[in-house]
């Protein structure tokens, strides 16, 4: 996870909800927008810390949620579209965000648009994860993760 006020880029998995949110967008059944993300102290193998855990497609949620607490989520600070189906989300957390052991990263979204079911406009779903080797994150330090997401 990037640690300086120049992100890294960090990739992101899409969630079973995320690749079928995107399926509907582009048929054109369904507008959603990322909103929130949140970040974890899981992610990372308890037993190497320097290796990831897999991504679970399935999960609704970050495996140990730290920041904000469960299940508060933090806005995230803008957008880039760089390339045709690429988004790049950028996602900061202050000096004194989030001061803990990290190693995984969520990224929320909510449908606005359901011409064909009105009633799952407003619902927000897990769309994407990002699992990183153990990272520290102190007070005074401001982070940008800047997230990849490609459908």
């Amino acid at each position: 996870m990037p640690f300086t006020t120049i992100p890294d880029p960090c990739i992101a998995s899409l969630t079973d909800a995320g690749r079928n949110a995107f399926a509907r967008a582009l048929s054109g059944e369904i507008s959603f927008k990322a909103t929130s993300f949140a970040v974890g102290q899981s992610g990372y193998q308890d037993s190497d810390p320097m290796l990831v855990q897999p991504i679970n497609p399935g999960a609704t949620g970050l495996i140990s949620q730290f920041f904000p607490v469960s299940p508060g989520l933090q806005p995230i600070s803008s957008f880039e579209t760089p390339y045709a189906k690429t988004l790049v989300i950028n996602c900061r957390l202050g000096p004194n965000d989030a001061v803990s052991a990290l190693g995984e990263l969520g990224i929320w979204a909510e449908i606005i648009y359901s011409p064909s079911n009105p009633a799952e406009v407003g619902t927000t779903f897990l769309m994407a994860l990002v699992h990183t080797p153990v990272s520290a994150k102190t007070r005074n330090k401001v982070v940008v993760f800047r997230v990849v997401i490609q459908f």
